[in-house]
């Protein structure tokens, strides 16, 4: 008798029978677990309790993965004592954990607690069944509580709970709560933290999300990481980190992510399949991307790390067939759509637009039958089954026999899933039925029905062709419309909201080093406009980029620089300034620029199409543009050297609005004067101003003086002579009683050795009183 409670404690030292795992400890051998099996079974006829033989061998069965004699060694337990916990617990243990049965599992472990309301264990394992099953019911719930209460460190029972509120939708704080307390007792679980994150993710919970995925060592992680970078419209990071997602992919998988078929116009797509080489398919996505991103300032990231979000909810949520159903190839081509509902969750409050395209689509269908209906789900008709003891005129009224519409009052009676998608941006808004004809799970277009006798008959009896409603049904299937539609719009990116955040800039071009020219972009943040109300005493950061690209260009050449701004009461009305520079060769480009306050959605972005930058190698004489400023002085001993170009400190005014009697400075440079004979260079500067009036421009007078030299006249030009054929300098002007409006100044350079003219024309305000 005491050998066998010695081989007893040894089996369930050896099982953890109440533990949730079956892993034997290291060092377990099968040959000793055999040798124990066959110890026991040699003495089961002299057992004085052969019920709790017949036990131990189940245990020892059930460690050895042997389902059958696992089975049946507890079953001949239970023979002979019904009541036995353990027994139970181990034949629910062979159905859950060998069989994957865990309905039948969870009828054992209920068994054993009726057997014996203090079994701990046994309450356990019913909540482990309960999440095989995702059974989050209220009878699991008030069991999960039960759990806690009893053990608040078991794992599991947060979960339930947690998935119980996920899929209930009744309070997302709750789901996040239990599932930060599940993972807080089980770290290792990266599949319930993967699932958390996505509910995070759909719930655009990204501070919580970032900190779930922070802990992850799933790569799967990785697309959770780059949608949160993409919230923070760090598209650069995002682009780098999908990528590292990437190469853990299949080599099966990881080309659908660069595949443009489904956004490329066919002349695109047609040239992209033509290329072999690595390199060449790297460039070709450079540009593709480049060409798509609307602001252009990230270099084309914005566009392509949302094309990489879609192929990847694509295959996380399309993804029963390989490697989605065409809700994927909708959604990866056009993102996602306005409206929709489906028959697993109606939504029976359209948008007006949307509405606007139910009623048309409904009236060329079916008539006056289609006048005020509401739709719950897709108007173009789908398999419906006709409910026999319905007597709804509407049942008859709308539809066919065997396809109706599904509106919210009596024709819903459809036979298959289904979801519908309205995208009111494209064309004239469109209309995008899906169903499951199979029940398997993949969604396709919805069929075009085959009209019955009954419908024929119907239709000759209302004196209308039933070939007109063939014609209506081809042109409006599904398929058919996302054919048509993707020739001319294969793809749309709608940005996402962002909050204004106004700016000024303005750009100059000089003559560079080595042929090239410098772009000189100033920026102007008014502080007002980048502070919120909540900013007392504080410092936020900007961000500011600037994107500069050919017509053609594989690459967009960029800038970025974050600004520290500090945030008082005698700060809000001042404007915060920076300056990008570019040294690039002659030619047209495109210039964007942007402002974006970090960790907010305020951003601006402004785009000059057509920048033509001139070629300034060439001995014409040829002047730089002029910068109207703030202020000019000498360079030398200013702490400052943002604002400085050559011998001089410029204080840009990007607002361009200067008020009566403040000075206006104007810095400008010339270039290829001619030497006489005795190297000497002759040039005059006249300038002209003139205040915009409703019906024109007027002409003003005001006193200039050249640089720092007190070289004062009165008019509009004055001579200057030099040595030099390259000059830099600048004018100053007072503005003293001028009434408020859009000024211009015209610069006027004249050779007087070669008689060569150029000049250039700035623009300013002046504001009124």
């Amino acid at each position: 008798m005491r050998g066998l409670r010695k081989i007893w404690l040894l089996i369930l030292l050896v099982l953890g029978l109440f533990s949730s795992s079956l892993q034997a400890q290291e060092g377990e051998k099968e040959a000793a677990l055999r040798k124990l099996v066959k110890n026991l079974e040699t003495r089961l006829s002299k057992a004085p309790d052969q019920a709790a033989q017949f036990t131990r061998i189940g245990i020892l069965y059930l460690r050895l993965k042997n389902a059958k004699k696992a089975s049946q060694a507890f079953e001949k337990a239970l023979k002979i004592n019904p009541n036995l916990v353990l027994a139970h617990i181990g034949l629910g243990r062979v159905r859950l954990d060998l069989k994957n049965d865990a309905r039948k599992a969870l009828s054992h472990f209920e068994a054993a607690a009726r057997a014996d309301s203090t079994a701990e264990q046994a309450y356990k394992l019913q909540i482990q069944a309960y999440l095989k099953l995702d059974n989050t019911g209220g009878r699991s719930q008030r069991l999960a509580q039960k759990v806690r209460d009893l053990d608040p460190d078991f794992a599991p029972a947060y979960l339930l709970t947690a998935r119980y509120y996920q899929k209930s939708n009744s309070s997302s704080q709750a789901t996040i709560f239990y599932y930060k307390e599940y993972l807080k007792r089980n770290r290792q679980d990266q599949d319930a933290a993967f699932k958390f994150a996505l509910t995070l993710l759909a719930d655009t919970q990204f501070r919580e999300l970032e900190e779930i995925v922070s802990r992850m060592t799933d790569p799967r992680a990785l697309p959770l990481l780059a949608q949160a970078q993409m919230n923070h419209l760090n598209y650069e990071g995002a682009v780098s980190t999908f990528q590292r997602y990437f190469a853990t992919l299949s080599k099966e998988e990881r080309p659908f992510y660069d595949d443009i078929t489904l956004v490329g116009s066919r002349p695109e797509v047609r040239a992209y399949g033509l290329i072999t080489r690595e390199e060449q398919r790297k460039n070709f996505l450079n540009r593709f991307w480049l060409q798509k991103d609307p602001f252009k300032t990230s270099g084309g990231a914005m566009r392509r790390c949302e094309h990489y979000r879609r192929v990847w909810f694509a295959r996380t949520h399309f993804g029963k067939k390989w490697p989605w159903d065409k809700r994927g190839d909708v959604y990866i081509r056009w993102g996602e759509p306005q409206f929709k509902s489906s028959s697993k969750r109606l939504n029976v409050q359209p948008p007006q637009k949307v509405q606007q395209i139910q009623e048309s689509m409904a009236y060329q269908l079916y008539r006056e039958a289609g006048i005020d209906k509401t739709f719950a789900g897709p108007v173009f008709p789908i398999r419906s089954a006709r409910d026999p003891n319905a007597a709804r005129v509407d049942n008859e009224s709308i539809g066919l026999e065997s396809y109706k519409p599904v509106t919210a009052t009596g024709s819903n009676w459809s036979s298959v899933p289904w979801e519908v998608w309205y995208y009111t941006e494209l064309g004239n808004g469109i209309e995008i039925a899906f169903t499951d004809e199979f029940l398997s799970g993949n969604y396709q277009y919805a069929p075009i029905p085959s009209l019955s006798e009954a419908d024929m008959q119907r239709f000759q009896a209302q004196g209308d062709s039933y070939m007109r409603m063939i014609q209506l049904l081809n042109e409006y299937a599904p398929e058919t419309k996302v054919q048509n539609l993707s020739v001319s719009k294969p793809d749309y990116f709608h940005i996402q909201a962002f909050e204004p955040l106004d700016f000024y800039f303005e750009w100059m071009v000089f003559r560079g080093e080595n042929g090239k020219v410098d772009l000189q972009i100033n920026f102007g943040l008014p502080i007002d406009n980048v502070a919120q109300p909540a900013d007392v005493d504080t410092t936020i950061v900007v961000e500011l980029r600037t994107s500069l690209t050919f017509p053609r260009a594989i690459k967009a050449v960029m800038t970025k620089d974050l600004i520290r701004i500090p945030i008082g009461d005698r700060s809000r009305s001042l404007i915060a300034l920076n300056r990008a520079d570019y040294s690039v060769d002659p030619g047209e480009y495109q210039l964007s620029v942007q402002a974006l306050r970090l960790n907010t959605n305020h951003t601006g972005v402004y785009q000059k199409p057509q920048l033509i930058l001139p070629d300034f190698n060439t001995r014409r004489l040829m002047m730089s543009d002029i910068q109207i400023a703030r202020e000019i002085t000498e360079a030398e001993g200013v702490p400052d050297s943002t604002f400085v170009r050559g011998n001089w400190y410029i204080r840009p005014a990007p607002s361009a609005v200067f008020a009566p009697g403040s000075p206006l400075f104007v810095y400008f440079e010339i270039y290829n004067l001619v030497r006489d004979e005795f190297g000497a260079t002759r040039y005059k500067v006249a300038y002209e101003f003139q205040r915009q009036e409703i019906d024109g421009f007027s002409l003003v007078s005001l006193i200039g003086k050249l640089g720092k030299k007190k070289a004062e006249t009165v008019g509009g030009s004055f001579e200057q002579t030099g040595t030099d054929p390259t000059v830099s300098d600048y004018l100053s002007f007072e503005l003293p009683r001028m009434q408020s409006g859009r000024y211009t100044l015209k610069l006027t350079v004249q050779d007087l050795n070669s008689d060569q003219t150029d000049f250039k024309i700035g623009i300013f305000k002046v504001p009124g009183r």
